[in-house]
């Protein structure tokens, strides 16, 4: 089974319990021929010949630290095998690609994957497709369900559909994903991203060529060359909101009078962006957006989260990237210990693409970590709501 090829994707609505139920059914199978699990790199001679020597080399790519694993099932219904990813301490899996000799057969492979997840007490298995091909119908059996088309930007969010199976089901508003077209604009589309699913439309609803300048320009607007510190970014969004005469709340929570993100300059480069720290500072003043200096526990964040606002987070990256890096992210939903994260940066060069990124499920535990940054660490949130 070539999951490229076209099958029909439209199927019945199933419950949580029914599609348990057949899970379990095609774990039970396949019981005396579970899923053999090996590194990409050591891809058997027999399976590099089925899948072609193209389509093994995507098998083979470097794609850590993002886990990647390939899952071989040899079962009376025939052979599949798969090739997974996700990023550190996140709770989901991407299927990267699925072949079989038969649809029997990647079925039950299917079946013995999202068994794994639920077993790791993940929240979703994703799962991303080329452009032409659909979804097996068999899948859409279980409960898959298409993932909400990106703005084409940065690289990782062309070419590709997303589709996602949530254990237990998560109904919720998706945002719309933007990919961050360069390193340091992660605050500019962070924030663009949350006043777009409010309503402000900073990104355009269908294939916009002028996002990128609205990008750089949003991010001009709040740098402190080159990250957007919490301050500078509130006065953007500030002025967006005033500029629409909507009726936005923003409410700024920043634990620290000290400045933010210098922690790598020293000599003249710190001096002038601490001096654009207190600009912003100023601005802020001037607009009424009053800096809670108190601190902001993980609990009241997801609290307001589940309430319906957005929180635009500060975080640290090296939980998910094994790379210490400050970083932008918006939460959105929040269903029991997990919270759904829009973030947008893609390591496109290790094999992410945005179906890593959008309806991003973390810990709240893993949260706490990550919305804390520097020496001593502070943190930074950005509240917004209708």
């Amino acid at each position: 089974m070539d999951t490229s090829t076209p099958a029909d994707s439209a199927a019945p609505n199933t419950t949580d319990a029914a599609v348990s139920t057949v899970v379990d059914a095609l774990v039970g199978a396949t019981v005396g021929t579970a899923p053999v699990q090996l590194s990409p790199a050591e891809l058997p001679a027999h399976l590099i010949e089925a899948l072609g020597t193209e389509r093994a080399a995507q098998w083979q790519r470097d794609r850590e630290p993002y886990n990647p694993r390939v899952w071989m099932l040899d079962s009376p219904t025939g052979n599949a095998a798969a090739l997974t990813s996700g990023r550190p301490n996140t709770r989901y899996t991407k299927l990267v690609d699925l072949w079989a000799d038969s649809d029997a057969a990647a079925q039950s492979l299917l079946g013995e994957l999202i068994a794994a997840s639920a077993e790791r007490g993940e929240a979703a298995l994703k799962w991303q497709l080329p452009l032409d091909a659909e979804l097996p119908a068999f899948a859409a059996d279980l409960g898959f369900t298409e993932l909400r088309t990106p703005i084409s930007s940065a690289d990782g969010t062309q070419g590709v559909r997303g589709f996602v199976l949530w254990h237990g089901g998560w109904p919720h508003e998706q945002l719309r994903y933007y990919g961050q077209t360069t390193l340091f604009t992660c605050g500019a589309v962070a924030a663009m991203t949350a006043l777009s699913h409010l309503g402000l439309e900073p990104f355009a609803d269908t294939e916009d060529e002028d996002a990128r300048e609205r990008e750089l320009a949003f991010w001009r607007s709040a740098t402190n060359f080159p990250a957007c510190e919490p301050l500078g970014l509130a006065v953007a969004v500030h002025d967006v909101i005033a500029q629409s005469a909507s009726a936005i709340s923003l409410e700024l929570h920043l634990d620290t009078t000290e400045p933010t993100l210098l922690e790598t300059y020293e000599g003249e480069e710190r001096a002038f962006r601490e001096q654009l720290q207190e600009q912003s500072r100023a601005e802020a003043a001037s607009r009424g957006i009053q800096q809670h200096t108190a601190p902001l526990s993980i609990q009241q964040i997801t609290e307001r989260v589940a309430g319906g606002e957005l929180a635009i987070l500060l975080i640290e990256e090296e939980p998910m990237h094994d790379a210490s890096t400050p970083h932008w992210v918006v939460a959105h939903s929040v269903k029991g210990d997990t919270v759904l994260l829009n973030d947008p940066w893609i390591t496109a060069e290790q094999g992410e693409t945005w179906v890593d990124s959008h309806d991003l499920p973390v810990s709240i535990a893993v949260l706490d970590r990550m919305v804390a940054f520097g020496d001593p660490t502070y943190r930074g949130v950005i509240f917004v709501a209708r």
